[in-house]
C-alpha cells in the first residue's frame, strides 16, 4: 500500500509518533541546555597549588618534618575518595613524588571543600630540588558549590607549584547560599549577604602572625556590577570563618565577608584587599588583590 493509501488514522498515529520524538530531542536539549545554563562550574579544576612550608609539618600518622601543598579546585572534593596516590607531585629535577597523607585540614567544614592539603617530602627550598607541578593521576570525586550529586573528575590538566617565597593570593569568589552556609560554626553573625574568599594558602595577620583582625575588615572590598553596567564597592560588615582551630597557625586559606544587602540585580564581580595585610604560613605577605570573579551568581 502506498503512503497516500494509508488511512487517516494510521497516518495520524505516525504523525503523532514523529512529534513525540521531536519533543523529546527538544526537551533533552533543552535540559542539558538549562543544566549548562544554570551550573556555571561544569567541569573541575585546579585553582591553584601553592608550596606552603618546608620541612615544618606532619600528618597524623606522627611522621614529621614534611612540606605542604595546598591544592584548591572550583568544586568541592569528597574526602571520601581522597588518596595519597591520587596525586602527583613533579620537581624540579624531574623526579615525583607522592605525598604522605592528604587531608581536608585545615579547612574541614562541609562547606570548606575546595581544597585538599598534601603533605610529604616534596623538596628543600634551599638545596632542591623544589616542586613545580602537580598532577591529578586518581579517581578523585567532586562537585560544584551548591550541586548534589558527587561526579569522578575528568581528568585535569597539570597545575603549576607557586614557589615558597610566593605570598597568598586570592583565587576564587562566590556568594554562600542559606542551604549551604546553615550549619557554619563560623558563619557570619551579621549582614545579609556572605561571600566566601577563598586564598592560595592559610591566612593570618601580617606581620604578627595572629588572626586577622580589624586592618583586614576595613580593607575588603566586594565589588558588585548592576544590571546597568556600573559598579558599586561594597564594605563588609566583618570578616568571618576566623578562630577555626586552637592556633592561629592552623587557620584556614578562606575568609567569609559580611555584607549588607547588594544593590537589587546586582551580581558580584569581583573582591579587593590592600598588600601587607595578610601572611601565609611562611611569613610571606600578600600583594594588592583584585580579583574577578566567575560569573556564578
Amino acid at each position: 500500500m502506498r503512503a497516500s493509501e494509508r488511512s487517516p488514522k494510521r497516518r495520524l498515529h505516525a504523525l503523532a509518533v514523529v512529534a513525540v520524538a521531536a519533543l523529546v530531542g527538544v526537551s533533552a536539549t533543552t535540559a542539558a541546555a538549562t543544566e549548562t545554563a544554570t551550573n556555571p562550574r561544569p567541569k573541575p579544576k585546579i585553582l591553584s597549588a601553592s608550596w606552603g612550608t618546608d620541612d615544618a609539618v606532619g600528618c597524623p600518622s606522627g611522621a614529621s618534618g614534611l612540606d605542604n601543598i595546598p591544592v584548591t579546585f572550583d568544586w568541592f572534593v569528597r574526602r571520601a575518595s581522597i588518596q595519597t596516590t591520587d596525586f602527583q607531585i613533579v620537581r624540579s629535577d624531574g623526579t615525583t613524588a607522592t605525598p604522605t597523607c592528604a587531608l581536608q585540614f585545615p579547612p574541614d567544614e562541609r562547606d570548606e571543600a575546595q581544597t585538599v592539603n598534601l603533605i610529604g617530602d616534596f623538596g628543600d627550598s634551599v638545596n632542591g630540588p623544589t616542586p613545580v607541578a602537580i598532577g591529578i593521576v586518581g579517581a578523585l570525586q567532586g562537585k560544584a558549590p551548591g550541586a548534589n550529586a558527587w561526579k569522578a573528575f575528568p581528568s585535569l590538566k597539570q597545575a603549576d607549584v607557586e614557589p615558597l617565597s610566593g605570598g597568598p593570593y586570592v583565587v576564587d569568589a562566590w556568594t554562600l547560599t542559606p542551604a549551604l552556609y546553615r550549619g557554619d560554626r563560623n558563619r557570619c553573625e551579621t549582614g545579609r549577604t556572605f561571600v566566601r574568599v577563598m586564598w592560595s594558602n592559610g591566612l593570618t595577620a601580617y606581620p604578627t602572625g595572629e588572626e586577622v583582625g580589624a586592618a583586614v575588615v576595613s580593607s575588603y572590598r566586594a565589588l558588585y556590577r548592576r544590571p546597568n553596567g556600573k559598579s558599586v564597592a561594597i564594605a563588609p560588615l566583618d570578616v568571618a570563618d576566623l578562630h577555626d582551630h586552637r592556633s592561629a597557625a592552623n587557620a584556614d586559606n578562606m575568609h567569609d565577608l559580611c555584607l549588607p544587602r547588594p544593590p537589587r540585580g546586582a551580581r558580584l564581580a569581583g573582591v579587593t584587599i590592600a598588600a601587607n595585610l595578610i601572611q601565609d604560613p611562611n611569613g610571606d605577605p600578600n600583594l594588592a588583590q583584585k580579583f574577578r570573579a566567575p560569573r556564578i551568581d
